[in-house]
């Protein structure tokens, strides 16, 4: 199925009865005669915290806002958009409660399919400027790790900028902080608490001491922001253990087929012997949404990406969830015997919001994330840190 039937289908709802518009109408003359008794209609909308290139937050957000509502009356015909009813503040339910229904009257819109998400989400993909002086993705990521003494389960933050000039030779910049680590949940908060809220943890190096070369202290508190320089002009970025330069980038195939099978060599090489144990269609989802949320990929080649996955087997789709930085999009799933894969994305603009994996381990779960704060092209340049570090060489 292309993008225009997957939207043709999705729009070609039957219109509303006259009986169902005319109730509709009733209840909706009731409720403002008795303003008393009104419920406030809460906007639903995703906010950037960093919205990518010069174009202002306020003008992004209500062209979104705009968009969204167009999109609404086209779903549920003018009859249904009078009427519309949210009956719990929001368009659909919170992260694992399956499909949005959107109800409209007494009858309910039918859900999107994963496939109709990931297409929307490539058609918009597409359209994306790909236009500036640098590429920057700016992003916040989260792991969990038990703590030394295995009481509770910490949470580790750290954010990442990379910029990339589309100039052969210009520097590569990589920018890192990390954000402190605290525990994961409430009941993991507990414990800590019960533990005399420890500030710090040290993990053993080899030999199992503290005190040897090798062992990790995580903090609390933020750490200094390095800025790392890739000055020898080759990208400094890898998919599955592979370089991807500027070059291979530009190159690479702009059809679900041929990234596919661009891909597939790939994920072979990096696991070498073990290749024939790999579930292909699964490592195709995390590697197509790596190229999705981490490379600076022409438009057509991330619109791939979204293609590819809508033709992969056993993608589900969840409906309308809440990021790990509290923006709303909708969410597209691949569940496996150990965990859960999610990508969460806004449909719209065809940005990444977010991944979020969830692996099941020894009675428990751990989850990480990566969640997208700005990605995409750019006149600014990057602030860099006052602390520096990287590669001085020339371009080769």
């Amino acid at each position: 199925m292309d993008d225009l039937t997957a939207i043709r289908e999705l729009l070609s709802e039957p219109p509303i009865s006259p009986e169902a518009a005319a109730a509709g109408r009733d209840r909706l003359a009731a409720a403002f005669s008795d303003t008393s008794r009104q419920t406030p209609l809460r906007s639903v909308q995703m906010t950037d915290e960093t919205p990518p290139g010069p174009v202002r937050k306020d003008r992004r957000a209500a062209t979104r806002t705009a968009r969204r509502t167009a999109l609404g009356v086209g779903l549920l015909g003018a009859a249904a958009a009078v009427t519309l009813l949210i009956t719990s503040g929001t368009l659909a339910g919170g992260p694992g409660t399956g499909p949005a229904t959107v109800v409209a009257s007494d009858r309910p819109v039918r859900a999107l399919t994963a496939q109709q998400v990931l297409l929307a989400a490539a058609t918009s993909a597409a359209r994306t400027p790909a236009e500036g002086a640098n590429w920057v993705r700016g992003a916040v990521s989260g792991n969990q790790r038990v703590e030394p003494g295995g009481r509770y389960t910490l949470e580790l933050t750290s954010s990442t900028e990379m910029w990339v000039s589309p100039v052969p030779g210009k520097p590569i910049w990589f920018i890192r902080q990390d954000l402190g680590t605290r525990p994961a949940t409430p009941r993991d908060e507990e414990v800590w608490r019960a533990a005399g809220s420890p500030t710090s943890w040290v993990y053993p190096g080899p030999g199992g001491k503290p005190d040897k070369a090798g062992s990790v202290t995580l903090r609390s508190g933020p750490g200094e922001p390095v800025a790392t320089r890739d000055g020898t002009g080759k990208l400094s970025v890898a998919l599955l253990g592979k370089p991807m330069s500027r070059a291979t980038l530009s190159k690479l195939p702009t059809t679900p087929d041929g990234l596919r099978d661009y891909l597939k060599p790939v994920i072979t090489k990096r696991y070498g012997a073990e290749a024939a144990d790999v579930d292909m269609d699964a490592e195709l989802y995390e590697t197509g949404v790596r190229v999705i949320m981490d490379l600076p990929v022409p438009p057509e080649v991330r619109a791939a990406a979204y293609r590819m996955l809508a033709s992969l087997p056993g993608v589900t789709a969840d409906g309308e969830v809440t990021d790990p930085l509290g923006r709303t999009g909708q969410a597209v799933s691949l569940r496996h015997s150990t965990g859960e894969y999610r990508l969460i994305m806004d449909t719209v603009t065809g940005q990444p919001l977010a991944s979020v994996s969830t692996i099941k381990d020894k009675g428990g779960e751990a989850r990480s994330y990566t969640a997208i704060k700005r990605a995409g092209w750019t006149d600014d340049e990057p602030e860099l840190p006052a602390r520096r570090r990287g590669s001085e060489a020339p371009p080769a």
